[in-house]
């Protein structure tokens, strides 16, 4: 049985949550300050979901990040992605692939975006009642659980990635070029990711970004 984009176990594991489904667009028309209390809630939360055991996975971490590196180029070209930023690929990933470790062991859900929440309102605020779909859950470096969220729910807004890095943990030191950096090669590393449709959700020129500028684009807490 097939229900909307959920089978029927889905459905019925989904419907018993609290709460109401979120679709990007209504998280995207939120205010500023729900959006914050939203996001910094998902941060605190996800900070402990890392903390579970993650030996039930035996997925190849290693494996995995040099599999998505070393075929990233020709599926930019495919999802058509401009010239000059296919060009630059290859030496970013060359000299950035390094500032991914390759053998953290963190339990990961995988596609934490909006459309996996499910909020109710508490006291006139919003909050997050569940996180479901862990159907690409794995082993692996936390940052790479921050991708989704960045590209589907943060849109490059400078003042909601540094609420959520700082709600996670990080210090305001750790928040620099490097990390930028590092969070850049990750999105390229990331399951489905599609630069152009990343581009594009920032802005309609940004397509014709150079590779530089959408990583300041897309991970501007810095």
């Amino acid at each position: 049985m097939k229900l909307g984009n959920y089978d029927g176990l889905d459905y019925m594991i989904t419907t018993q949550l609290p709460g109401q489904p979120i679709t990007r667009a209504e998280f995207l028309e939120l205010t500023g300050i729900e959006q914050i209390a939203i996001l910094t809630e998902l941060a605190a939360g996800l900070c402990q979901l890392h903390e579970f055991d993650p030996s039930p996975f035996h997925d190849d971490w290693r494996e995995f990040i040099r599999e998505r590196a070393d075929t990233f180029v020709e599926r930019q070209i495919a999802h058509g992605v401009n010239r000059r930023v296919v060009e630059a690929l290859p030496d970013y990933i060359e000299n950035n692939f390094p500032l991914v470790p390759a053998v953290p062991a963190r339990f990961l859900h995988g596609d934490v975006h909006s459309g996996n929440l499910r909020l109710m309102r508490s006291n006139g605020r919003l909050r997050i009642a569940g996180l479901f779909d862990f159907a690409d859950s794995r082993r692996g470096f936390i940052e790479y659980e921050f991708i989704a969220v960045g590209v589907l729910m943060m849109q490059g807004d400078r003042g909601l990635q540094r609420e959520f890095f700082r709600a996670y943990g990080y210090a305001e030191s750790e928040l620099d070029e490097r990390m930028r950096k590092r969070m850049m090669m990750l999105t390229m590393l990331y399951e489905t990711s599609d630069m152009r449709r990343y581009a594009m959700r920032l802005r309609p020129e940004a397509v014709d970004y150079t590779l530089e500028e959408l990583e300041s684009a897309i991970w501007s807490f810095v």
